[in-house]
């Protein structure tokens, strides 16, 4: 990465690309995006922004829950309002303006609570982590995403071994809060994004020294 002067942001603050990466080709499996600290000689001079495996998810795996997504979320999803869909001021239309066709994200799992100073399901009898607007469609997606989870977790241990030990660290203090299906589970929720465009923020609550891992399988997909 280098300093451009500039952040990349439209007139209204809406986010726009800078540079467009694309894959060499089938024989590149990873793409590193790093920085180097200025004036830095030692052995943390370089920052690893982003860390990308072209092929780690089997394509027809993706293509099966991309397929699934897309007809569960867009026929029962309840979409989450998140302030960073818009810009500052609230006046872009980057989602689109109709509807019943725009830029959504779903939120599922569990999260930290301010009115709780814990998870959100805290003090539910009954929590509904993968709630739909038809019921009968939840123990599907639920599994689709605990799957997801399960899939997903080795390839972070191996890509970011430091950032993954930080996130399994007390597993077992709140198992219930964790998604997977086997032993090493670093996620808690997940966010399924389908056309959306998140502008420029901060998730304060993320784990200090983790990761925040983005399956893609034709959208956006994801796991924090």
């Amino acid at each position: 990465i280098t300093f451009t002067g500039r952040e990349a942001l439209t007139k209204q603050g809406c986010a726009t690309a800078k540079w467009v990466i694309r894959r060499t080709g089938p024989e590149e499996k990873f793409l590193i995006i790093y920085r180097t600290r200025e004036g830095h000689k030692c052995g943390t001079a370089l920052i690893v922004i982003n860390i990308l495996a072209w092929d780690g998810i089997d394509f027809m795996r993706a293509t099966h829950a991309y397929d699934t997504l897309r007809t569960t979320l867009s026929e029962h999803g309840m979409p989450t309002d998140r302030r960073c869909g818009q810009n500052e001021t609230r006046t872009c239309s980057c989602q689109g303006e109709n509807t019943t066709d725009c830029g959504a994200s779903f939120s599922f799992g569990c999260s930290w609570s301010l009115f709780f100073n814990g998870c959100k399901f805290g003090r539910s009898s009954s929590p509904r982590k993968f709630k739909l607007a038809n019921r009968s469609k939840e123990p599907e997606l639920e599994d689709l995403l605990q799957d997801f989870a399960t899939d997903v977790s080795p390839l972070y241990e191996q890509m970011a071994p430091k950032a993954y030990g930080n996130q399994v660290a007390k597993e077992d203090m709140a198992s219930a809060c964790r998604l997977g299906k086997k032993p090493g589970r670093p996620f808690a929720s997940v966010t399924a994004c389908l056309d959306f465009s998140a502008h420029s923020h901060y998730d304060k609550h993320n784990l200090d020294c983790g990761a925040t891992v983005v399956r893609r399988t034709v959208q956006c997909f994801l796991i924090e």
